[in-house]
């Protein structure tokens, strides 16, 4: 089997989200929600009872193939942070963000680039040609709900922020909305 490709892998994290948030079908209330509307929902309010927390779990462990427990449902306060438990975003979008960076980035330490500021990994801020492509690489593995033109312009606005590392760029988008 292939490796994914940075992009893929983040369109990945996503494609369990939507897994997650058809996991919880039984509630209409949730299905009827935009996507990082149920990323931020609070799992306590989404699943208030036992019985809808146990059908959650089961379904969840069957497909995307969790090993979720009740102490999980109780552990993380939203669907994104119960996800990034089995798979951070912050590291998908980490990865994908390196390896658009300035050398020496693309093949060095992770560790390094997390530490870099982002005006050395990414020349040019966010009108850089290096950022632009990174940015598009974003744009086509984060679904548009997930990563709307405001939000863009607030990630660029930390880009360009003389003060950042790449860790605090990750982290920002990492955070959905």
């Amino acid at each position: 089997m292939a490796s994914l490709t940075p992009a893929q892998s983040v369109a990945l994290w996503f494609t369990y989200l939507r897994d997650l948030q058809a996991d919880c079908g039984f509630n209409t209330t949730i299905s009827r929600m935009d996507l990082l509307t149920f990323a931020n929902a609070k799992i306590s309010s989404a699943l208030p009872t036992d019985n809808e927390k146990n059908q959650f779990i089961v379904a969840a462990q069957a497909s995307p193939g969790f090993d979720l427990s009740t102490n999980d449902l109780t552990t993380y306060s939203s669907f994104e942070a119960l996800l990034d438990h089995f798979n951070p975003l912050t590291t998908y979008v980490g990865v994908l963000l390196q390896v658009q960076s300035a050398n020496p980035f693309p093949g060095g330490a992770a560790a390094d680039f997390w530490k870099a500021p982002v005006s050395t990994a990414f020349p040019g801020g966010s009108e850089g040609a290096q950022w632009q492509s990174a940015l598009a690489a974003l744009t086509s593995a984060i679904p548009a709900v997930c990563f709307t033109a405001a939000f863009q312009v607030k990630v660029n606005a930390a880009v360009d922020s003389a003060q950042n590392k790449m860790s605090d760029v990750i982290s920002e988008i990492a955070v959905l909305g």
